[in-house]
């Protein structure tokens, strides 16, 4: 059975001789074992501030892309994310073979592709669209062509007029494309370039956009390393392994003494609890401490100088 909030609270409770908690009382915990309680995310949070890269929060994205949009956003929980990961799913339906993307630095790409994204031309959808409606009702048609195509999801559509909030003449499922049902909101763009993504890019605000962008839904994949929330019910539990749970009492243990200021007990206590986050990385991720020798050994030259001052 997996520890839960509630029994690494009751057992910080127990090194400190105070009454536990059940899953009735934790809801209604007071003094000390409110401490205990946030001594725990405490403890968690530390050790996982620790290293970006334990396998425990590994996550893997699957993103599906939206036709004439550039830049994306990284999941919520972010930490971190290896962009030697990206690769666009195999998909036969939109002539695609898969494959891994290459990292493109972002001032190379300001530099050189920028211009790709004033080439397209959004909007959305005012309402959902059906697969045999001649009118598009759309936010509005500022900026679009006055007769043109537009891409939908992975349709593409013609049309010979246009009014503030609307495109009219419209034809269904051009260039061999096929006519489909569109949600409300969904992106109506316009453009002249886009393909199959190959390159990814790092923004500066740490999400990622795509070069060339996407002319189809295409899905990418990608791994990265999760921050978890906060436990707050009582059968709450962590992504670290059980059998580091030791460790996290003993962070929990220390946090309490330092808010009651006992420094001797908390000193104890710290000790322990970096000795064990440096074996989780030593066993989770082959990171070990190296002791480097600060000798400094005599050159050649200064030797056969020193020699000869000796000689002389």
């Amino acid at each position: 059975m997996a520890e839960s909030f509630l029994t690494y609270t009751n057992k910080v409770l127990a090194r400190m001789n105070e009454v536990q908690l059940t899953s009735t009382t934790f809801p209604n915990a007071r003094g000390i074992q409110v401490q205990c309680q946030n001594a725990v995310n405490e403890a968690i949070r530390y050790i996982n501030q620790k290293e970006f890269n334990y396998p425990f929060n590994n996550a893997t994205e699957t993103k599906s892309l939206t036709t004439g949009t550039v830049r994306y956003t990284v999941p919520t929980s972010t930490k971190t994310i290896d962009y030697n990961t990206f690769r666009l799913k195999k998909d036969d339906d939109l002539g695609t073979s898969g494959g891994k993307l290459r990292i493109l630095d972002y001032n190379e790409y300001i530099n050189n592709f920028i211009t790709q994204e004033d080439d397209i031309v959004t909007t959305q959808l005012d309402g959902s669209l059906n697969d045999s409606a001649t009118t598009i009702t759309v936010d509005s048609t500022t900026g679009f062509a006055s007769s043109g195509t537009l891409h939908i999801d992975n349709e593409k559509v013609t049309y010979t007029g246009t009014s503030s909030t609307q495109f009219t003449g419209v034809t269904r499922g051009a260039s061999s494309t096929t006519a489909a049902s569109h949600s409300d909101d969904a992106q109506v763009s316009q453009f002249s370039g886009g393909s199959i993504p190959q390159y990814i890019v790092r923004t500066p605000d740490n999400n990622y956009l795509l070069y060339p962008f996407p002319n189809k839904n295409f899905t990418i994949k990608f791994e990265y390393y999760t921050f978890p929330t906060d436990m707050s019910a009582h059968g709450d539990t962590t992504t670290i392994p059980d059998r580091f749970a030791a460790v996290i009492v003993d962070g929990a243990t220390a946090f309490v003494y330092q808010y009651r200021g006992e420094t001797a007990q908390y000193q104890l206590n710290m000790q322990r609890f970096e000795q064990g986050i440096k074996n989780m990385q030593t066993l989770l991720i082959n990171r070990f401490n190296y002791v480097r020798s600060t000798f400094i050994p005599r050159s050649a030259n200064y030797g056969m100088a020193d020699l000869n001052v000796r000689v002389s």
